[in-house]
């Protein structure tokens, strides 16, 4: 079983080249056994549009319809081309219902399975401030679905998040409700798939400078967010996949993208991303994790 994820610094509203980008990443020469080997790759929020639109008319151009627009084919044809089941974040325009002329837009994202089969559809819960220019909060919320992995003979059970989802609702729920995970553990989910435009603090030198060192405080903040499936006796397997870069005004991305196993009072990563690098980390689940954090009670 290989995982991915795609960590690249999209520029804001350049989809074409972003996509681009996105592929000359997937076709390094390290990578050329992708195509026989990998099982799920994840992307980040709004992979190919950016994220930072600071209201509806400047996202307006890029919304896409539902699990049919650029994005779609994008993870479409390149789920044919590795042979694996992708998932892409993208900024959704549906009408609802049936011929109304009625829009709803969403943060979503839609995963494809290597036959162009959209095997889930989420769209985000908790909604960050940037988001609220243009989405609406998910009517159905939080979802865990099983997912068919080619060259798996199982389908494994993954909940579904993106970014903002893992924080305390608005900021003002308490801390501990932990919403997502605690929908996670309810619905015995064995994977946690997080797409992610998530920001930070660091100075833009320290992205150019330190691109390869991962963002250490924002790692320590996303385990403390998934304190109750650390806690847990069952092991959930962590994919987070966030972007990189910068986009105007002021908005400088984590990167940090890693994947993991969590549950029994530890930390397991296979794999982590520096702040600042576009990369594709992938991860052989059947090996032993690079390294080990235990919870101290």
């Amino acid at each position: 079983m290989r995982v991915a994820c795609l960590q690249f610094s999209a520029k804001l509203g350049m989809v074409g080249e972003n996509m681009t980008r996105a592929n000359e990443l997937l076709q390094e020469p390290q990578l050329e056994d992708l195509g026989s080997n990998l099982d799920l790759l994840i992307l980040p929020e709004l992979a190919f549009t950016g994220y930072n639109f600071l209201s509806f008319e400047a996202i307006s151009p890029y919304l896409e319809p539902t699990a049919a627009g650029a994005s779609f084919e994008w993870a479409k044809a390149t789920a044919a081309r590795l042979q694996c089941t992708v998932t892409v974040g993208y900024p959704e325009r549906s009408v609802q219902p049936a011929g109304s002329l009625d829009a709803f837009c969403y943060n979503s994202t839609v995963t494809v399975s290597s036959t162009g089969q959209v095997l889930a559809h989420y769209r985000k819960t908790h909604l960050y401030y940037t988001d609220e220019h243009w989405a609406q909060e998910s009517p159905t919320r939080w979802l865990t679905t099983e997912i068919v992995l080619p060259r798996s003979p199982d389908p494994i059970r993954a909940t579904f998040g993106i970014c903002m989802d893992l924080n305390p609702y608005k900021f003002t729920a308490p801390w501990t409700l932990y919403e997502l995970c605690s929908h996670a553990i309810e619905t015995q989910c064995q994977y946690l798939l997080l797409s992610m435009a998530w920001l930070t603090e660091q100075p833009s030198s320290s992205l150019i400078h330190e691109a390869e060192r991962p963002d250490l405080e924002t790692m320590g903040y996303w385990c403390s967010r998934l304190q109750p499936l650390i806690d847990h006796p069952t092991d959930v397997i962590v994919v987070i996949a966030n972007r990189c870069g910068e986009e105007p005004p002021q908005a400088r991305y984590a990167g940090t993208s890693w994947i993991g196993r969590v549950g029994q009072g530890r930390i397991e990563a296979w794999g982590m991303l520096g702040r600042g690098e576009e990369n594709v980390l992938v991860a052989d689940l059947t090996q032993t994790p690079q390294w080990t954090l235990r919870s101290v009670q």
